[in-house]
């Protein structure tokens, strides 16, 4: 196995989030612009210091054409260098840490977010991403998805409670809100004498093929490919190390069966902010959501070592893992 020099260390200075079931006294706009300020307060920054945005939206949830638009100003986006990655939260997460260790400027702002209560049903919203020419009933959507992946763990016979779409129930399924999260990343002479609250030491990510037909849903290949990556760059801590755990993904079958593709202690703790309707979010940010819970449990010494895991995309096509540490060695 080909062995790759660690990145430099890159800081989270501070993170934010804005999330209720249903957020009616506050536009998205408004939500991302209270959230913005706040973090960038928190980081020591303001947004006459801050030197890019990475954003992560999506046209359909939002309910804006090329949402970008409305939202950049909100973002403290106006006049220095945005960019908009619309294929999930945790993806922005990644392009902005990579940002600055292709020296693209010494901070960044990161927010994702989405708010299906300003929008169309959500279901409405994946029925288009399915189909993306006419937009039909074609029978498909991150439920249905779900509950094709977990059909393969179970058996015919296995009794579901207050079933939605077999094998699943609704206890097994995420419940969504209006979120916005927000972090902050620097480089390390950034870093004042109070420190980060926590360092990026190193992500992996891969995304498997769309059509659900040609590939095993029960492999997790995308986060078994990711999570090689990482195994790839020396000095990154690896899962046998690390102290908590945060899962997203599109069923509680589905974190655990990634909980299992993971070398953990048997110490580790999965998911210890939430299950996936204690900690609600929309797919589109749920792995941004889960990060910034794994950079919280850092920055409150509750591990010394935690990384997050973003699974995204009908039954997982996608997987983003990120490993964050209080300590800046390499």
């Amino acid at each position: 196995m080909t062995t790759r020099t660690a990145p430099a260390p890159i800081a989270v200075l501070a993170t934010h989030e804005l999330v209720a079931p249903r957020e009616d006294h506050m536009s998205l706009e408004e939500m991302i612009f209270a959230c913005s300020s706040t973090v960038l307060k928190k980081a020591g920054l303001d947004h006459s210091t801050l030197e890019g945005v990475v954003m992560s939206g999506q046209d359909q949830i939002d309910g804006r054409v090329i949402s970008c638009m409305p939202s950049a100003g909100p973002a403290g986006g106006v006049g220095r260098d945005v960019t908009m990655i619309a294929s999930s939260g945790d993806h922005a997460l990644v392009y902005g840490w990579m940002r600055l260790l292709s020296g693209q400027g010494s901070n960044v702002l990161v927010i994702g977010w989405s708010k299906p209560s300003e929008s169309v049903s959500l279901a409405h919203s994946q029925s288009v991403s399915a189909e993306p020419f006419v937009l039909r009933a074609v029978g498909m959507n991150d439920t249905i998805a779900a509950s094709l992946q977990a059909s393969r763990w179970y058996t015919p016979d296995a009794p579901v409670e207050d079933p939605v779409s077999w094998p699943l129930g609704a206890e097994d399924l995420p419940a969504d809100a209006d979120a916005v999260y927000a972090a902050v990343l620097a480089t390390a002479d950034q870093v004042g004498p109070e420190g980060p609250i926590a360092w990026i030491r190193g992500a992996g990510w891969s995304t498997d093929q769309y059509d659900m037909g040609s590939r095993d849903l029960t492999e997790n290949t995308p986060l078994r490919q990711a999570l090689a990556q990482i195994e790839q760059i020396s000095g990154v801590p690896r899962a046998r190390t690390w102290d908590v755990v945060e899962i997203a993904a599109a069923s509680e079958p589905a974190v655990r069966r990634a909980a299992e593709a993971l070398d953990l202690p048997a110490t580790a703790r999965v998911n210890p902010s939430g299950s996936l309707r204690e900690r609600p979010a929309p797919a589109h940010v749920s792995g941004l959501g889960r990060m910034l819970a794994a950079l919280d449990a850092v920055g409150k010494g509750e591990a010394s070592h935690a990384a997050a895991v973003g699974l995204h995309g009908f039954a997982g096509q996608g997987a983003t893992v990120m490993v964050f540490s209080g300590e800046q060695e390499r």
